[in-house]
């Protein structure tokens, strides 16, 4: 049962909380750590990693068919249909990116999946070359010439009139377009992989309660600190840091589709610690520290960052590529907030909760 937590509504983004109890002079009774540990990744596990693996491979297989329809119907109408369904699909992508720990990283299938930057001239050298195009040569290539970022910088690289063109009538354009549409069959092959592949791995996930870096939950709570170094880092800093071309170095700048990108990174992060899924509300890490660990206090303070963090990327005004220009402090103020975050995981959540920490940042931080 849920005890009583600090409301935040400054953005439609937090979640409700939980029901106040009666007050008492009682001693709240803590529930065994091993209890709780088991319900926090039971609950994870069913209603966050496996509904969205089903989802992804939805999205996917649509996006599958849509190319099929663009191949028959090249036309500028069914390229537009083309992007945004490739942009459903990636913005789901970010809802699953997250949990790429334990057996899953060590397979690299993430990777597959989308490896970013895209190495572009590798890209339009295959696209030259004299190989079969198809989805047994896109299993072969490098993880960077291939994946959403790969279809991204087919589908958006240019204006829509010259993609047009390059896909249908310009040179390579066959060949362009069996590339682009090896890349959607392979990148559809690789969600199904992932999701058979978490299947199998659900029981031992489930049941590895152990204290340490083997520990289900302990690699649950790195790869939200992992989650949360990236966004700040390569998808942020990066970009402020640059020298020239900054706009370059946001992820997915091509489709202008960053900041909803980090959107849903977070958004996701913040629903796996509360336990606030799509259609259940499950036992989430902020209900381990209260019930497990009785540290309300720090559940106040992560859900203050989160919901901190969250308004400002969304009161940044259009498209997050443009800030740079328009108002780079936005773009200072979220990294802030985001280190905000991670302080508070990597030094009070790891230290309440026994969590050893394996993530480093190559920034000092």
């Amino acid at each position: 049962m849920k005890k009583t937590i600090v409301c935040i509504a400054l953005v439609a983004f937090a979640f409700s909380c939980g029901n106040d109890d009666s007050v008492t002079n009682e001693e709240p009774q803590s529930l065994p750590v091993e209890e709780g540990r088991s319900q926090q990744i039971s609950d994870v596990y069913d209603y966050q990693i496996k509904v969205n693996q089903a989802a992804h491979v939805a999205v996917l297989n649509n996006l599958v068919t849509q190319s099929l329809v663009f191949e028959e119907t090249a036309t500028e109408t069914e390229l537009l249909a083309l992007q945004d369904a490739w942009k459903t699909a990636f913005l789901n992508w970010k809802s699953n990116e997250v949990f790429n720990l334990g057996a899953i990283q060590s397979s690299f299938i993430h990777t597959r999946i989308n490896q970013w930057p895209t190495n572009y001239e590798a890209l339009e050298e295959n696209i030259a070359s004299e190989e079969t195009l198809n989805n047994d040569f896109v299993s072969s290539v490098g993880a960077n010439t291939k994946g959403y970022s790969a279809i991204e910088y087919l589908l958006f690289h240019e204006t829509n009139a010259v993609i047009l063109t390059e896909l249908t009538t310009g040179e390579n354009a066959e060949r362009r377009m069996q590339y682009l549409l090896a890349l959607i069959e392979n990148l559809a092959e690789q969600a199904e992989f992932l999701q058979t592949f978490w299947e199998g791995v659900e029981p031992s996930f489930k049941s590895n309660l152990e204290t340490g870096v083997n520990g289900s939950q302990n690699q649950v709570v790195n790869a939200i600190i992992a989650s949360l170094e990236a966004m700040k880092g390569t998808k942020i800093e990066e970009a402020l840091n640059a020298e020239t071309d900054g706009e370059t170095y946001f992820e997915a700048y091509r489709s202008r589709t960053s900041k909803e990108a980090l959107i849903v990174n977070l958004n996701t992060l913040y629903k796996s610690y509360l336990g606030a899924y799509e259609a259940q509300t499950g036992f989430g890490l902020d209900d381990y520290l209260i019930e497990v660990l009785n540290r309300p206090d720090l559940d106040i303070a992560l859900q203050e960052a989160f919901v901190v963090a969250m308004s400002d990327l969304e009161a940044i005004d259009g498209a997050i590529e443009d800030t740079l220009v328009t108002d780079v402090a936005a773009l200072e103020t979220l990294r802030t907030d985001l280190q905000t975050i991670i302080g508070l995981f990597k030094t009070d959540f790891s230290s309440a909760a026994n969590i050893v920490v394996t993530f480093n940042d190559t920034d000092g931080d």
